[in-house]
């Protein structure tokens, strides 16, 4: 689920808000899989829900739906100029069935806080030698990947996710400020991701 906020920017860079409604969702299956049925983990599922009350809850069908109304070549192509790549082209790509690693997707969330622009990694910032001269220097390298309207939008709402949905624990540990960020687990809890940001940092777990 870590993975869903990239269908929600797709969506938002074709058109949608925070505050369009995603409906009969009670009823959402694959165009050539009638017996898929994405369905979330907790509680009944709703059969209509904005944008924004989806993300915050994680709802998979919601996400599906999403993703099939945007088309999975507009998400498929947002998540390679993201810097994932090999992702599948199916309805499941929308609840994370993709193989990520937790540092490539940490590095896409720094869109949300950047404005939408992407910092790649460093694993080395600068060197300095024995005298206190400094003789590496990486400088951070940013790239324009959403409009930063979008970006913005999805920092609210993945701010609402960490005040009164799936992320909420995090205020229970102490955590404090304004963040944003996004849970995500695997079957029967298997693996447990949270990937999350400030305004300096962005950290995943």
């Amino acid at each position: 689920s870590a993975f869903k906020p990239l269908v929600y920017t797709a969506a938002l860079e074709h058109g949608y808000s925070p505050v369009s409604l995603l409906s009969n969702l009670q009823h959402v299956t694959a165009p050539d899989n009638p017996e898929w049925m994405p369905r979330s983990a907790h509680g009944e599922q709703p059969d209509t829900m904005t944008l924004r009350a989806a993300l915050l809850e994680s709802n998979n069908a919601a996400a599906a739906d999403l993703q099939q109304l945007v088309g999975s070549k507009a998400v498929l192509r947002l998540a390679s100029d993201a810097g994932l790549e090999g992702l599948p082209d199916v309805p499941s790509l929308a609840l994370g069935t993709g193989l990520v690693t937790p540092l490539e997707l940490t590095a896409v969330y720094t869109m949300f806080p950047g404005a939408g622009q992407i910092a790649q990694p460093r694993g080395v910032i600068s060197v300095f030698d024995a005298s206190g001269t400094q003789v590496l220097d990486r400088p951070v390298q940013r790239s324009q990947v959403v409009a930063a309207p979008v970006a913005f939008q999805m920092v609210s709402m993945l701010r609402d996710v960490v005040d009164r949905g799936t992320g909420a624990p995090a205020r229970a540990f102490g955590v404090r400020g304004a963040i944003g960020g996004k849970t995500g687990t695997t079957d029967d809890y298997h693996d447990a991701w949270f990937v999350g940001f400030s305004t300096a940092v962005v950290a995943g777990v």
